[in-house]
């Protein structure tokens, strides 16, 4: 038999361990009771949340409300367990027959019994000492009975949520519960592990329509992602500063949370990871924000993403949380429409109106300017304009810019060599809807619904929206296909907050260089039938202007009893438009984004 390693204490007798553990809610033995009483003073953290800032302005006078029934327990066990229901034991025993515990843990002089706690219950054979522990409402009994449940069985109970947890380990904190808080922890680890698999899944997709329909079906449904529900309950989490276990599950929690949104265009374009966004509390967002994984094909859909988030969740925010978010983006390395001019009209918002929700980047008009300027200066040019502790010009030191918008560090490129495919289909219906009624020669259009994408008929890149569109004008023999940037209505804002038609133009009338990108069209066999790449080369256009072919679609010629009428437009169009319907009842096509060119 090996000898016992010196300090190691001995394993307890099986038997013995589990006689304990099934004494917890037991009278068996009982020689005191926990009774659970409100804490009367207001909780200083969010509603019932137990915190023990509530408690520690609260004054045990008067008489207390009861919540739930008295739990029979054993001081054999509590008193070694818990340090804080110790103390309270200790002072019964010694100077008060009361075991009742104010905010601070010094036992109440005020003595009660078990009959006392429950006026309308019968008299018991035993009057039993009582424990009194403060709660900050009946929601909290859960925990608090869980925690105490950790004394007698030495284990957290199997299968409880991460809110659960943390709301058990909150109790045991309270209650100075050896082991219980570490107990707690582990589950939360365990769950993210365990976890890791589904949000990684729904993150690491090539983002194509038909992926995103599927990830989003899947969120829809009801899922459960364990980092999501631990950024959930920010108001549980003990205080990373003063407990390090938690600081490094924390820092853990954060990968795992980059991972399950992946990237910027998979949180623009999907609906289920939009909403999951749009939904963290700022400590969330500022995880992604800050994260050298957090994949975006620019800076400038990053920018849209803290714009969206600001869009739902500014009346939330004060202007030191506005700054701190605002300071994790690397603003020089936007595109040159959001240089040239998404920030310049942010700015002027910001200077217009900085308390508003027009005015949520703290900008300045100077800071953008330099910005510009900056990014398109040669290397040299660079270096001559941080000199003498300068940061491109006298009016923009390097003391009035966050140090997160100089950073040149670029973030994981999120596309790859083969491209993001969002799928797009048109109905016959829909084809027929916009064609049919067309007099020879007038030109319509028909904007296809992308598969899978938050925005239906859009998706997003380059911090920008763009809408695919199919243009025909009646009675000729080719269609065109064509690409339209378009500005987010969260960047949209202007006009709804009364500023200068000259801020709106900024947007409305920027010059856009499109982005690499391969559009293509299938046959009605569902082979690729047509294909052009936009974004090669110098390709710029006047934002809400389409880029695309004019003649990409070769329909099916019109014979004389074949030009479209009142009666026959409709057969008349579906047999010009066969060669591209599959099964004859819709167009379908495909956007895929690609790379910047290196």
């Amino acid at each position: 038999m090996a000898p016992q390693q010196p300090g190691a204490m001995a394993p307890i007798n099986s038997k013995v361990a589990a006689a304990i553990s099934g004494l917890f809610g037991q009278s068996k033995g009982a020689d005191c009771r926990l009774v659970f009483v409100l804490d009367p003073a207001p909780p200083t953290g969010e509603p019932g949340d137990g915190s023990t800032g509530g408690r520690q302005g609260a004054q045990v006078q008067g008489a207390k409300q009861v919540l739930g029934e008295p739990l029979p327990a054993h001081s054999f066990v509590l008193r070694y367990a818990s340090d804080k229901i110790a103390a309270q034991l200790e002072w019964a025993e010694t100077g008060g027959a009361d075991g009742a515990c104010d905010p601070h843990g010094r036992p109440s002089k005020k003595v009660r019994t078990s009959g006392a706690a429950t006026a309308e219950s019968a008299a018991p054979e035993k009057q039993l000492p009582e424990v009194q522990l403060m709660l900050g409402g009946e929601e909290e009994l859960p925990a608090a009975r869980a925690a105490i449940q950790f004394a007698y069985t030495g284990r957290v109970e199997a299968g409880i949520s991460v809110r659960e947890a943390l709301q058990v380990c909150r109790q045991a904190t309270y209650l100075q519960l050896d082991g219980c808080v570490e107990a707690c922890l582990e589950v939360v680890k365990e769950a993210l592990v365990q976890g890791s698999a589904a949000p990684a899944a729904a993150g690491s997709g090539s983002g194509s329509g038909s992926g995103n329909a599927t990830a989003g079906a899947a969120s829809a449904a009801g899922p459960t992602f364990p980092v999501l529900e631990l950024y959930g309950c920010t108001a549980l989490w003990p205080d990373p500063a003063e407990d390090a276990a938690f600081a490094a599950l924390l820092a853990e929690a954060k990968r795992r949370l980059v991972a399950h949104f992946g990237d910027a265009l998979a949180v623009l374009n999907d609906t289920a990871r939009y909403e999951q966004m749009v939904a963290l509390p700022a400590v969330g967002l500022a995880a992604l924000l800050e994260s050298d994984d957090f994949g975006t094909d620019s800076e400038s859909s990053v920018v849209l993403v803290l714009a969206e988030w600001m869009a739902f969740n500014y009346d939330s925010t004060d202007e030191a949380l506005r700054r701190r978010l605002c300071g994790r983006l690397r603003l020089v390395q936007c595109s040159p429409v959001y240089l040239s001019g998404v920030l310049p009209a942010l700015a002027a918002r910001h200077q217009r109106s900085p308390t508003s929700a027009a005015g949520w980047l703290p900008v300045t008009v100077a800071e953008a300017f330099s910005m510009l300027t900056y990014s398109t200066a040669s290397e040299p040019a660079r270096t001559a304009m941080v000199a003498k502790g300068h940061l491109w010009g006298l009016r923009a030191g390097r003391a009035t810019m966050p140090a997160g918008w100089r950073n040149t560090q670029p973030r994981r490129q999120c596309l790859s060599a083969e491209g993001r495919p969002f799928d797009f289909s048109t109905s016959l219906a829909e084809i027929e809807q916009s064609f049919g009624a067309l007099q020879p020669g007038v030109r319509g259009r028909v904007y296809p619904r992308v598969l899978g994408s938050r925005l239906g008929s859009h998706i997003v890149a380059q911090g920008l929206e763009w809408r695919p569109n199919i243009d025909w004008a009646s009675g000729a023999a080719t269609a065109g296909v064509f690409v339209t940037p378009l500005v987010p209505s969260a960047l949209a804002a202007t006009a709804a907050f009364g500023g200068p038609a000259w801020e709106d133009e900024l947007l409305t009338e920027a010059v856009v260089a499109f982005p690499p990108m391969r559009v293509s069209v299938r046959g009605a066999a569902g082979r690729q039938a047509w294909e052009f790449q936009l974004g090669v080369g110098d390709k710029f256009v006047r934002m809400a202007r389409g880029l695309g072919q004019r003649e990409a679609l070769k329909l099916h010629e019109a014979t004389d009893d074949q030009q479209p009428n009142a009666s026959n437009s409709k057969s008349k169009l579906a047999a010009r438009w066969a060669p591209y319907l599959q099964d004859g009842t819709r167009l379908e096509g495909s956007i895929a984004l690609l790379p910047p060119a290196s």
